[in-house]
């Protein structure tokens, strides 16, 4: 790869992966909660809507993909490990979350949320914590 070559290819993954992780840390943080209250997407079998989590393993993947097309790109020699290992990690993983989403993966005021009912109805905010006003002029509670 030349040094132009190089530059393109990690402003891409850098956007690419910054775009995924973005909304993966406001869901993470809880300052975006509206995604919970929305049914699963489509060919997404889990019960509840989990896609900003899956943003952040779609980052995750595509930082590892980068390594290994650099890897292939510049032909190293442990190019084949890589490639065997991410495979073996990310179809799986890939697949499997379409069906199930470990509970511990979730954020606490998810997991909170889950057990004061986890419904649409049910407050995205618990009793304990107070709605942010950008939330609450939108009517959230």
């Amino acid at each position: 790869m030349t040094r132009t070559e190089l530059l393109v290819f990690t402003a891409v993954i850098v956007v690419s992966a910054t775009a995924l992780a973005i909304p993966f840390f406001r869901a993470w943080s809880g300052a975006w909660r509206s995604w919970a209250i929305q049914g699963p997407g489509p060919l997404i079998f889990t019960q509840r809507n989990y896609a900003p989590l899956h943003f952040g393993v779609a980052a995750l993947a595509i930082l590892g993909l980068a390594v290994a097309v650099y890897a292939s790109a510049e032909r190293l020699a442990f190019v084949d490990e890589i490639w065997n290992i991410l495979l073996a990690v990310f179809i799986p993983v890939g697949l499997g979350i379409r069906w199930w989403w470990p509970v511990a993966l979730t954020p606490r005021w998810h997991k909170e949320w889950v057990s004061r009912g986890g419904s649409p109805e049910t407050p995205l905010w618990g009793p304990d914590e107070e709605v942010p006003q950008a939330q609450a002029r939108k009517g959230w509670r």
